[in-house]
């Protein structure tokens, strides 16, 4: 299960609409409708406010496909100025 299918699933659970869960959460309505398509995904902040509007907590997530595994790493921008030492 992806988190756009378990945030549907949660959503639908509680009986909220994109646009309540919006309202209740605090994150915006675009932001909840691209994550429930799975267009894009919260980040930590923004899942721990829609966790909390469901009744849930983040762990509810934990196994999603998409969000379990392994940490990609990011790659560091370089600095600028001039490096020290």
């Amino acid at each position: 299960m992806t988190y756009a299918q378990k945030l549907r699933e949660l959503r639908d659970a509680a009986g909220l609409s994109e646009m309540k869960l919006a309202a209740k959460s605090g994150v915006s309505y675009f932001a909840i409708h691209d994550y429930g398509i799975g267009r894009r995904r919260p980040g930590f902040a923004a899942a721990a406010k829609i966790a909390r509007a469901l009744g849930t907590s983040c762990d509810a997530f934990v196994e999603c496909e998409d969000v379990a595994g392994p940490v990609k790493s990011v790659p560091k921008k370089p600095r600028n100025g001039p490096r020290k030492g």
